[in-house]
């Protein structure tokens, strides 16, 4: 094999795959010597990251196979893994990565004749792609970025100045502080996280109340953009019961919490808040509140404003492009601002700060900047409530939104999940079906 050939890193299920990797062996069926073969236990084993650094460190392609659903030795760690992957597809197309360098498959222990097919199948269509070469070349180089310059996060859409009606504001802020004196009166909670005033340029701040004497510090109006869910569990934790404020992607993220057992419903009363969407201190709509469906939280204890109608804004329309995710990194400091602020990002240790395997590298490079925000991508899958706080959060201008919102619209059609709408339903990348599409898997038509 000449350095012109590809190289494809191969991820095979013991059980199954490599077994069937043997047979072709025993049996003489030849196939390309360009696959590195990586064993693993089980197809449900492997780690999105595994295949996202692989990509990163100059593999030409990655192929994973484990047994046929329904024949998992483990019965059904096939069937998650046929979610992951094919979530995780999706994502690195979006992110501009060529979809025939990404290959997935099932072979059995006595299919050594396809084993051997479809490594050559796989070969053919990574060489087609050509050397996949340094990722980080000259169009990829940190600081060089021509084609995009850091944009103001209203500059990307036509919204309009539109803030709330000052009556309703005026309202709604006079019932809040009622319910919740009364909450901490009669003790129905002990803790009431919410807004008050304190933030630069207007921005409302988090404040934790404990006491009614304090319960005047809570104000509500179209400024008050931190999200208040990321502290539940340590509150809950520390203080027993807990009152929160809670727009609606508040609401949708602590039904996410609960079904994820990080939070128990008990221990938590939501005080839910028509929300007609916050502005930024140009009274600009926030990109992500242009572009919110949801307008009512899904589910609360006491819902204060009236129900509005959904009027949304038309999203860009993306198509997959990898200068467009080179030009995001070049502005990415890896400060994490984005995973700070982030609901979801939960983690007592994020994996990019664990020591086994060393995910970071000494100094925040292209390649690592990339495989945090893939790797916190994929993490975010299926939970994301598209709330912004990433985006609002960060000093750059990164817009990394963009790729999840693609992968959450993706598992809602796919798999008709929309996150935090209700508590009853599964989290869509936690479940399965028997029959779910294998999109983007070798061999797939529409």
């Amino acid at each position: 094999m000449s350095d012109k050939d590809p190289k494809i890193v191969a991820f095979l299920c013991t059980w199954c795959s490599y077994a069937g990797a043997d047979l072709a062996g025993t049996g003489r069926n030849q196939y390309p010597p360009n696959i590195r073969v990586i064993r693993v236990p089980c197809s449900g084993r492997i780690n999105p990251l595994y295949i996202i650094k692989a990509l990163l460190e100059g593999a030409d392609g990655v192929m994973v196979s484990g047994c046929h659903p329904g024949d998992c030795h483990y019965l059904v760690g096939n069937y998650y893994a046929r979610r992951r992957f094919t979530v995780l597809k999706k994502l690195l197309t979006t992110a501009g990565f060529e979809p025939d360098r990404i290959h997935f498959t099932w072979v059995s222990a006595s299919e050594g004749v396809r084993f051997a097919d479809v490594v050559k199948e796989v070969t053919e269509k990574v060489m087609k792609q050509g050397k996949q070469g340094d990722m980080f070349s000259a169009s990829a180089k940190q600081g060089d970025n021509p084609a995009r310059d850091t944009k103001k996060q209203g500059d990307r859409f036509s919204a309009s100045v539109k803030q709330l009606d000052n009556s309703n504001i005026t309202s709604m802020q006079e019932e809040i502080i009622c319910r919740c004196r009364k909450l901490l009166q009669d003790g129905t909670v002990d803790t009431i996280i919410g807004y008050q005033k304190g933030g630069e340029l207007g921005l409302s701040l988090p404040c934790f109340i404990d006491s009614p004497d304090n319960i005047d510090k809570l104000i509500w109006n179209d400024r008050c953009v931190p999200m208040l869910s990321g502290y539940l569990s340590e509150i809950t934790e520390r203080t027993g019961k807990t009152a929160i404020i809670a727009k609606p992607c508040d609401a949708r993220a602590v039904v996410s919490l609960i079904k994820e057992n990080q939070l128990k419903r008990d221990d938590v009363y939501t005080i839910g808040l028509v929300c007609d969407g916050m502005v930024n201190s140009e009274g600009e709509l926030l990109p992500a509140c242009y572009e919110c469906n949801v307008r009512t939280p899904p589910v609360y204890d006491v819902l204060i404003g009236n129900k509005l109608e959904v009027e949304t804004g038309e999203a860009e329309n993306l198509s997959p492009c990898f200068d467009r995710f080179v030009d995001e990194m070049n502005k990415c400091i890896l400060c994490y601002s984005c995973r700070q602020s982030c609901y979801g990002c939960y983690c007592k240790t994020c994996f990019m700060e664990r020591g086994e395997p060393d995910w970071q590298t000494s100094s925040p490079d292209m390649g690592a900047k990339m495989l945090y925000h893939l790797g916190r991508s994929t993490h975010l899958s299926g939970r994301c409530v598209e709330c912004g706080a990433c985006e609002n959060a960060c000093a750059s201008g990164v817009d990394i939104r963009y790729l999840i919102k693609e992968i959450t619209n993706f598992i809602e059609d796919t798999y008709d999940y929309k996150t935090g709408m209700d508590l009853e339903t599964e989290p869509a990348m936690l479940t399965y079906k028997t029959d779910d599409p294998e999109i983007g898997f070798l061999g797939y038509e529409q």
